[in-house]
This record gives C-alpha cells, structure tokens and sequence, in this order.
C-alpha cells in the first residue's frame, strides 16, 4: 500500500512588479529592488500601490543618503579629512530632488552610482 504524500498547495504569490501599470516606475522599481535600495516586502499593499511604491522609493533613498551622511559625521570625528568626497556626498540631495521629480531611469541609476561611489571610497578610507 503506497501512500502519497500530498504537498501542500500554497498559492504562489504574484510578483510585486507585475501590479504595476506605469512602465516608467515598473522599470525603476525593478532597478532599485535589483540594487538592493529598495525592500519589496515593506511596501504597503492596501489603497493605490503606485503611490505606495513612490513613498517607499523616496522614503529608501533618503534612508540612504542618511547613513551615508552619519558615516561621514563619525568619520570627521575621528579625525580624517575627507576632502572630494564632501563634495559628492553635497551633491547627492540635489540629485535625490532631480529622481523624485522626474522618476527617469537614467536619474536612479546616477544617484545608485553615486552612493556605491562614495561607500567605496568610504569603506577603502576607514581601512
């Protein structure tokens, strides 16, 4: 007598960015998830999910330049200069407001280089 065993059927969830109706935004969104800005299970699915995704968006990238901007502050306590690099980290806002107003890929993409810029030469500065 065999018995099978029945695998429990749990209904595969549908990817986040198949919800998304504005192509500029799906493309985005897939970007920052890729890059690891952005976390998927955080946004918020009751009411319009565009506008959630937005929120998020903002919300993670601000985030960033945040902790970017504290690691500065400990690093200048500890007494090293950090010259050009205050300089990147300055620009960084105003290319934040640039992204949020325009929601362009190519605006993303230079904010993401930016910032994976500026840990670099972080993280090779506190060696």
């Amino acid at each position: 007598m065999e018995k099978k065993i029945q695998k429990s059927k749990i209904p595969k969830r549908e990817p986040l960015s198949d919800k998304i109706k504005d192509s500029k935004l799906k493309e985005i969104f897939l970007f920052l998830t890729s890059k690891k800005i952005i976390n998927e299970d955080k946004i918020s699915l009751n009411g319009d999910l565009e506008a959630n995704i937005r929120q998020d968006i903002e919300e993670s990238i601000k985030d960033k330049y945040n902790t970017l901007n504290e690691r500065f502050s400990e690093i200048r306590k500890s007494g090293k200069d950090l010259g050009v690099l205050n300089f990147k980290l300055m620009m960084l806002p105003l290319k934040i407001k640039v992204f949020l107003s325009t929601y362009e890929k190519k605006d993303a993409e230079n904010i993401v280089k930016r910032i994976e810029d500026i840990e670099k030469e972080i993280s090779f500065i506190k060696k």
